[in-house]
């Protein structure tokens, strides 16, 4: 297998067959690259943030299969049949018609076939040709794939009439067993009285002005109204496809084989549909044929079968227990497998534990015992990890009362808070058909997002009901048929224009014999012409039709629609789904409605904002707000962060009454913005940190092209030393150089040895031989005035070196988050290894307040402080098991301003500092020191 990263190469493959949907499709980009660097608010503000606050859970890999070998041997045309009879004198073999290998010993062909002059009978059957009809002799090329059988015995259909045509067709059993190859291999029998398929294949026999070899012809034809054939009396009514580019066309050799190529795990089996009825003669080339249905010969062909003393029996022709039976010789569809990432299982067990693993987002819906109104073909579909999206008419008249994971061994129940119906949704009408399902607790999935834009992908996979053993990759692995269980299946379609659903919609209608009200503007439709093997997928209502989009720097599912009407997932007739879409604005109402009624998510362990009115403050007069920041009390409209910071559930300060309101400064609505106090120089200092050292970062990036083992190391992080009995000097924790003479760490940092750090060490770790990096002494050390260690609030220190250091490409300072609205939604946790100097990179990401208190409130970890905020880990779905390491107080956790300039090293940026949590569990919460509410106390305790 080869990896490939995202970022330019995985959007150039996404328009080729390696990124085109058993995991899922190849990630699309469909146009939102601005979103590369995603930023999170304090609190939700917006439906579409499902890629930035499940950042966590995103891949940032792709993985795809390596160029399949082709195959040493012909594949398409294993049970195609020479029939032959041998000549005397000279034992010379006049290949008479065509015929199909059924059985390991029988070959199903015309009856007429089987009677030649004077009562003579085809003796011998070649098989093998690949895409040429046997001549007269086996040339060296053939002899590695061709064999000969004789024929032992011949049965005919009993009422076969010569001279009319009727019951034209026969058996003959060979003489020994052919053992299935992938050159050799029966075909399937489709035995249906239904034969849904408006597109088959005609096999037959082509022979040319010169040449030794006959060539077969595969020709696309098209089933048609029985009127049109009414001079050919009763059978399949086929017209040749006039958009064929073959210049011949077959000879109507007798044999002539009507069928359909079926697909099933990631290969296809041809199945045997018709044989030629009407008889023309050689060299015509006729638009029109009519093929005998197999299927009307069902009950003969089992007698004849059994007649012949072979081992078949009706269950033997059932398509799943033939598609299984030869899957390991079958040509494999290599486009369906390359356009594929992640492993795609290779037995039913390797499904099911996909479906515990991946598709875990899909619930089963539980109604109250005994519910005469239960829907046990619909699903519904995690959006949030409170969320799900249902059809409305699945969850009325009765509603459910929890949702189900679906595995074999074990589930998991969730109960449900609430369901809303859209209001305009009538009974029995597709219109308006979806239902928000509200649970009382989270559920560690992950969502597919639902998707309110209206572009859609070329591709999607489309999830359905199926069995487990008809969707795995078998190669070269005979199967031993065995039964599987339904699971949720997901095969790839292709997304319709709109008119191509008619002729589907009509067949509906007619069936129903009223025309559904589906709309272009509320409905897709998705759809391919290549069928698969029955129960290979089924509908599944509810469930949901998505893809993989690039966002935010990764790619994450995204829900496109709900699927509605279909009998086959898409495959081989159109399936119509509910568009999520066009119900953007009223999925916003109902999602966001508890924070827009109360302010706030109503969660256990929440409390509301404290406000504090301070009468002394008027309008324009500078203030300190809740988070310690300074600012001016201005009209709560002009202040940017009123919603944010009632939201919050932290201190509101209001100047005089409540209208007005303190917003720092960096809050205010431009152009109404007051004239601000001159900027110090510390503040200067800070604020220009990135262009102050452009110049240093383009010198070490020339230095890094020139030798990377110097240039690897990390230039702002500092160790806090300790010096210890016998000379030695620990390192324990770490900060970040911010100025010249100045490092930002946690107060428990400096204060974990019971007295203050000495040294600093920066520019060590990663260092190589010739790597500059520092070692200064520490003159003063400032922990925050209101620092409580038992409970970590204010857990932040400065430490001021003895003389300022000189910028060099070695080691120069970082950069700090000022930002106090937003957090980048993706950062790097750096983390001290303890057995060698060295800093392992986590990526982490930020939580909205409001859900840090809710989980906060079940955790051990404490409560959200000001100047916190929290994080979680990185967790890629793609990743089977999450390690979860503990983090030492003051690690660093930063972000990377990625710039469009390709030379240069990219400024670093102090967002937060690791303070405490709990390790022991993957999922706990981190919390974290935020920086920029310590912006100003940072600036004016800069010596």
């Amino acid at each position: 297998m080869m990896w490939l990263k995202l970022g330019a190469l995985c959007l150039l493959l996404s328009s080729s067959p390696f990124c085109d949907g058993f995991s899922t499709l190849f990630p699309t980009d469909l146009g939102l690259a601005e979103e590369d660097e995603p930023f999170m608010p304090r609190e939700r503000e917006e439906l579409d943030d499902c890629h930035i606050r499940y950042n966590r859970y995103m891949r940032t890999e792709a993985e795809s299969l390596d160029p399949f070998e082709p195959y040493p041997e012909p594949r398409e045309n294993g049970h195609v049949a020479a029939v032959g009879l041998t000549r005397k004198p000279g034992n010379t073999i006049d290949w008479l018609c065509m015929g199909t290998l059924i059985w390991e010993n029988v070959v199903l062909t015309t009856a007429r076939c089987t009677v030649q002059e004077g009562n003579t009978e085809p003796d011998v059957v070649r098989l093998g040709g690949g895409q040429y009809f046997p001549d007269s002799t086996i040339t060296p090329a053939d002899s590695e794939h061709v064999i000969e059988r004789k024929v032992s015995a011949i049965v005919r259909h009993p009422q076969f009439n010569p001279i009319t045509g009727q019951n034209d067709i026969a058996v003959m059993k060979l003489d020994t067993i052919v053992r299935a190859s992938p050159a050799v291999v029966p075909a399937c029998v489709w035995l249906y009285h239904e034969i849904p398929f408006s597109r088959m294949e005609s096999v037959g026999r082509s022979v040319p002005q010169a040449g030794p070899k006959s060539e077969i012809i595969n020709e696309v034809y098209l089933q048609r109204n029985k009127n049109k054939c009414a001079t050919f009396g009763a059978g399949i009514c086929m017209e040749r496809n006039r958009t064929n580019v073959v210049n011949v066309c077959s000879t109507a050799a007798r044999g002539d084989i009507l069928q359909r190529r079926l697909v099933h795990n990631f290969a296809t089996s041809p199945f045997l549909i018709g044989l030629l009825a009407d008889h023309s003669s050689d060299g015509s080339c006729p638009t029109l044929r009519s093929y005998a249905p197999v299927h009307q010969y069902r009950d003969w062909l089992i007698e004849a079968m059994q007649q012949l003393e072979t081992t078949a029996t009706r269950s033997s022709f059932h398509p799943v227990a033939c598609a299984l039976r030869y899957v390991h010789v079958r040509p494999r569809v290599d486009n369906l497998l390359y356009e594929r990432i992640g492993d795609i299982p290779r037995f039913p067990v390797g499904l099911e534990a996909d479906e515990e693993r991946y598709l875990n987002y899909i619930v089963q819906l539980v109604w109250p015992p005994g519910s005469p109104n239960a829907r046990n073909n619909c699903v519904a579909t995690f959006v949030e990890q409170t969320v799900l999206l249902t059809l409305a008419e699945c969850v009325l008249p009765v509603n459910p009362t929890s949702v189900r994971t679906k595995h074999r061994y074990r589930s998991v129940s969730f109960e449900i808070a609430d369901i809303v119906v859209h209001p305009e949704y009538s009974a029995n009408s597709p219109r308006n058909n979806i239902a928000v399902i509200k649970l009382k607790t989270r559920a560690e999935v992950v969502p597919s997002c639902p998707w309110l834009y209206p572009m859609l992908p070329d591709r999607v996979d489309y999830t359905g009901i199926g069995r487990g053993n008809l969707n795995n990759f078998l190669a070269d692995t005979p199967d031993d048929s065995s039964e599987s269980l339904p699971t949720f299946v997901q095969p790839a379609v292709t997304t319709q224009p709109w008119p191509v659903c008619g002729h589907f919609l009509a067949n509906l209608a007619a069936r129903n014999q009223t025309v559904p009200q589906f709309t272009e503007d509320e409905h897709l439709c998705f759809g391919d012409e290549q069928w698969q093997v029955p129960d290979g997928c089924a509908l599944l209502k509810g469930a949901p039709v998505q893809r993989y989009v690039v966002r935010a720097g990764g790619f994450i599912k995204q829900l496109f629609g709900l699927s509605l009407a279909g009998q086959f997932c898409g495959l081989g007739l159109p399936s119509v789904a509910v568009a999520v879409a066009p119900h953007a604005s009223w999925l916003r109402s109902v999602v966001l409605k508890p924070l827009v009624q109360a302010g706030r998510s109503k969660s256990k362990g929440s409390s509301s904002a404290l406000i504090f009115i301070n009468p002394d403050l008027k309008r324009s007069d500078e203030c300190t707000d809740g988070r310690g920041s300074l600012g001016i009390c201005v009209p709560h409209e002009e202040c940017l962060s009123t919603r944010e910071q009632l939201n919050s559930g932290g201190h509101v300060t209001l100047c005089t009454n409540g209208s007005i309101i303190c917003c720092a400064w960096g809050d205010i609505a431009r152009g109404n913005r007051p004239a601000q106090p001159a900027i110090s120089p510390v503040q200067a200092e800070l604020d220009g940190c990135e262009d102050r050292y452009r110049a240093v970062r383009e010198e070490r990036f020339v230095g890094f092209q020139e030798n990377e083992d110097d240039y690897g190391n990390l230039p702002s992080v500092a160790e806090i030393g300790w010096a210890m009995s016998g000379g030695k000097i620990s390192f324990p924790c770490t900060g970040l150089l911010i100025t010249l003479r100045t490092i930002v760490t946690t107060a428990r940092c400096v204060e974990s040895n019971g007295r203050k750090p000495t040294v600093a060490r920066i520019g060590s770790i990663g260092a190589g031989p010739q790597t500059s990096y520092l070692l200064p002494p520490i003159r003063r050390v400032t922990v925050h005035e209101d620092y409580d260690e038992t409970s970590g609030l204010h857990n932040i220190a400065l430490i001021t070196l003895s003389e300022p250091i000189v910028a060099t490409p070695f080691v120069y300072p970082g950069c700090l988050w000022k930002n106090q609205t937003h957090l980048p939604a993706r950062t790097q946790l750096l983390s001290l290894n303890d057995y060698e100097p060295r800093i392992i990179t986590h990526f982490v990401h930020p939580m909205y307040y409001s859900e840090c208190r809710e989980r906060l409130a079940d955790s051990t970890t404490g409560l959200l402080l000001n100047g916190q905020m929290c994080m979680l880990r990185e967790s890629p779905e793609s990743k089977f098991i999450h390690t979860t390491p503990c983090f030492a107080t003051g690690s660093i956790i930063r972000w990377e301003n990625t710039t469009a300039n390709p030379e240069i090293i990219d400024a670093q940026y102090l967002v937060g500092l690791y303070s405490h949590g709990d390790c022991r569990k993957n999922d706990d919460v981190m919390l974290v020191i935020r920086v920029s509410d310590y912006y100003d106390w940072i600036v004016g305790n800069i010596k």
